[in-house]
């Protein structure tokens, strides 16, 4: 590890570094906003819009080249003022723009106070100011790059010895395969045991990869937007300086009471609710990224169907429309649903003149048992005007252009590869038995289970496995994931331990270059874990063991079940390109922070 040890920046030095570029371009998001059509001048004047786009950073001859630094940023997020971790000082960072081919290089310079003494029990969450950059989704090397000096590709191997440590830089490279499936993605800390708190805190911004789906004529036409969907998360004085902030967010307390109150808004691009404005007949191009630590969304637009034409960056062959909801209730309510670290990219026709609202519908999260669920209530997230100022603009209506890595994975491929599956098992376990249970929190969805001691073997490692501080709902509870043994649904043959990542028993997957393997991941609890893998995506076959019309994903919303009938997932894919060590985890970056994660090993 041969991170560069730096000076202080004077202010003025830190707001000129703070966004410097090298073999790169700096766009104001005006400009990306325009998409085909004209220029505009002959356009009549529109109402006002508060919906504001993210700084944007383009590669230029190749290559986008920037300095990204982390430091505090004192700011105000839906009227409370805030004193936030962020990266390039802002919230959400900016949207950096590559196309297929692209080097992009990004050099952290970690501006960050230093870790403090902390008291906290559990060593690893004693590094809230180090940090690892993960590029969420994207398809390159997790390892070294080049030596002397080092360079870095995706390197998330979550040891706080291993984090970018406050006072250091470290130079990431990401060469974009000229096979690199086009699409949204992005960027964000990922050390563990400081990820959901610096997730939370708004550090995190979108990367487009830009290919053949961009030149489809109808879609290189339409207006871009990215809708960075964030719920930053602060106490009364806008800080965010303790894991229990983030163990008991208030996403975790409205499934408690089914009441939005308390609970920490989505925010577009920093704002709340903001207003965008379209033409009669006008299509607009929308990114979505759920950058959320914990909370889905359900999208729906009032009266208009939000056509998808590529998920987690990965481009379809055709559109796929979703909604809307219907004002007589004859149809079922359908809602485009992400999972904390989805994407989605759709096309929207402005149709007759009005103001419609995108909203989160009600999404049930998992299932206690009761008469209600668990459920996050409908929001409203954004309104949309539409004005009688027609654009006309078409849809794309023929096939759209997929990558051949995006191939599907068929039963011959797989058995040619020799048809190896592994089963992963996702499990949150309660111990009552543990000293110190919660008093004064009350467990309104207790994970009704076999105290963990009769399962797992902490030893001394007691304080590693479980958090015990400050009453949160996620005391005395281990997360885990295990490696069963059999395949039944009914009784897949459960592990005799689960074991935490940051334990020194953890499991890892080992998996050989080149090969293309079938793996059932099962949840063994009631809410709807996102399981999430880094550098190869995931062609999605089967839900409970039915077969669905599969697709490609790299974050997935595992079915709830329970220790008797657990839900599952079963996908393919394929470890090609590139060796290394890498993690697989839960999205809900508390759990992962707590240890429901695995390192995967591609030799």
């Amino acid at each position: 590890m041969t991170d560069t040890k730096i000076k202080p920046y004077s202010r003025r030095e830190f707001l000129q570094l703070s966004w410097t570029l090298g073999a790169g371009l700096a766009v104001p998001p005006v400009l990306y906003g325009c998409g085909g059509g004209g220029d505009g001048s002959s356009l009549a004047p529109l109402p006002e819009e508060t919906f504001v786009q993210p700084e944007a950073l383009a590669s230029l001859n190749g290559r986008l080249d920037v300095t990204l630094t982390l430091a505090y940023l004192r700011t105000t997020l839906d009227n409370k003022a805030v004193n936030l971790r962020s990266m390039f000082g802002s919230i959400p960072a900016p949207t950096l723009r590559v196309n297929i081919g692209d080097t992009l290089r990004v050099l952290v310079d970690n501006r960050l106070p230093p870790n403090k003494a902390s008291a906290e029990p559990a060593k690893h969450l004693r590094y809230p100011n180090s940090m690892n950059l993960h590029t969420h989704g994207l398809h390159v090397n997790p390892g070294l790059v080049s030596r002397n000096p080092d360079v870095y590709g995706d390197f998330v191997m979550d040891d706080p010895n291993l984090g970018i440590q406050p006072g250091r830089t470290r130079q990431h490279e990401f060469a974009i395969r000229p096979d690199h499936p086009p699409g949204a993605y992005w960027y964000h800390p990922h050390l563990h045991g400081s990820t959901a708190m610096q997730v939370g805190s708004g550090m995190a911004g979108a990367i487009l990869i830009k290919g053949a789906i961009d030149q489809v004529p109808e879609i290189a036409a339409a207006q871009e937007r990215v809708f960075m969907f964030q719920a930053p998360i602060s106490d009364a004085s806008g800080m965010l300086e303790s894991f229990s902030q983030v163990a008991d967010n208030g996403g975790i307390a409205a499934i408690n009471d089914l009441v939005p109150s308390g609970e920490p808004p989505f925010l577009i691009n920093g704002v709340r609710r903001p207003r965008l404005v379209m033409r009669r007949g006008e299509v607009q191009n929308w990114h979505f990224v759920n950058a959320a630590i914990f909370k889905f969304l359900n999208l729906s637009l009032d009266g208009h169907p939000l056509n998808i034409y590529s998920f987690d960056g990965n481009p379809r062959s055709q559109l796929k429309p979703v909604g809307p909801i219907t004002p007589d209730g004859t149809f079922k309510q359908e809602g485009l649903v992400l999972a904390p670290g989805n994407r989605a990219s759709v096309l929207v026709k402005a149709g007759a003149p009005g103001t419609y609202l995108l909203r989160t519908l009600n999404f049930l999260i998992g299932d206690f048992g009761d008469a209600t669920g668990a459920g996050l209530l409908e929001d409203i997230v954004a309104e949309v005007v539409v004005i009688d100022d027609p654009r006309p603009m078409n849809l794309p209506i023929g096939p759209l252009p997929v990558p051949a890595v995006l191939a599907p994975i068929t039963d011959q491929e797989l058995a040619r590869a020799g048809g190896l599956k592994r089963t992963i098992v996702f499990r949150a376990v309660n111990n009552p038995d543990f000293n110190s249970p919660p008093t004064s929190l009350p467990r309104k969805f207790p994970i009704t289970q076999p105290p963990a001691s009769l399962i797992v073997h902490p030893g001394d490692e007691l304080d590693d496995w479980v958090y015990q501080t400050d009453n949160t709902t996620l005391a005395n509870t281990v997360f885990a994931v295990g490696t069963a043994s059999g395949q039944a649904s009914t009784n897949p043959g459960m592990p005799t331990e689960f074991i935490p990542f940051q334990s020194t028993r953890a499991i890892k997957q080992i998996v050989a270059l080149g090969s293309i393997e079938e793996w059932t991941i099962y949840n063994m609890n009631n809410i709807k874990h996102p399981f999430h893998i880094h550098v190869n995506p995931c062609w999605v076959v089967s839900i409970n063991d039915v077969p669905i019309d599969p697709y490609w994903a790299d974050t997935i919303a595992l079915p709830s079940g329970n220790d008797k009938k657990p839900g599952s997932v079963t996908f393919r894919s394929r470890f090609f390109d590139f060796k290394g060590a890498y993690v697989m985890h839960c999205h809900m970056l508390a759990h992962e922070d707590m240890g429901m994660m695995q390192t995967v090993e591609v030799v």
